[in-house]
């Protein structure tokens, strides 16, 4: 069928066969999440809110969660109102406009049950891995995204 031979044919004429292999390892790594995500019973952007707040640490801004996350707005905010609901977390000012998101009691034996379970297999490989090799995994992936974020500006700019 003429669609399918026009997808084929962008595939294989646009996309660099690493880059196809790169963008599998990207989905099967986000697949992984979403399944431990469900398996503890929360969605993506819950999952995701908690790991970072046990990252960052408890107290984090909620203007910097937003961005850690990089997720829409309004789906944090969904997200934030259905933990707080819930007694995960409560939302504190901090001055006159900003606010804190802080782990209850509840909140913080959720994490360990959860997401800390998560990190602590993330921080097993990093050390398998050793100094080197998560370096340069690291100094890597922090060129690639640099260099698409220039990319995608230029593109953008242009339209």
């Amino acid at each position: 069928d003429i669609k399918s031979d026009i997808v084929l044919n962008c595939s294989m004429r646009y996309s660099h066969p690493k880059l196809r292999r790169i963008n599998h390892l990207i989905s099967e790594l986000d697949h992984m999440y979403h399944e431990a995500a469900l398996s503890f019973k929360l969605t993506d952007s819950e999952f995701s809110i908690l790991y970072t707040l046990c990252v960052e640490g408890d107290g984090c801004a909620l203007n910097q969660l937003v961005q850690y996350v990089a997720l829409p707005k309004q789906t944090v905010n969904s997200a934030l109102r259905k933990l707080e609901e819930g007694k995960i977390i409560t939302l504190t000012l901090n001055g006159k406009r900003k606010k804190n998101v802080n782990l209850t009691q509840l909140g913080q034996e959720l994490c360990l049950k959860t997401v800390i379970k998560v990190i602590e297999l993330e921080n097993s490989i990093f050390l398998l891995w050793g100094e080197e090799k998560s370096d340069r995994y690291i100094e890597e992936t922090r060129e690639y995204n640099n260099l698409m974020q220039e990319g995608l500006n230029n593109i953008c700019k242009s339209n």
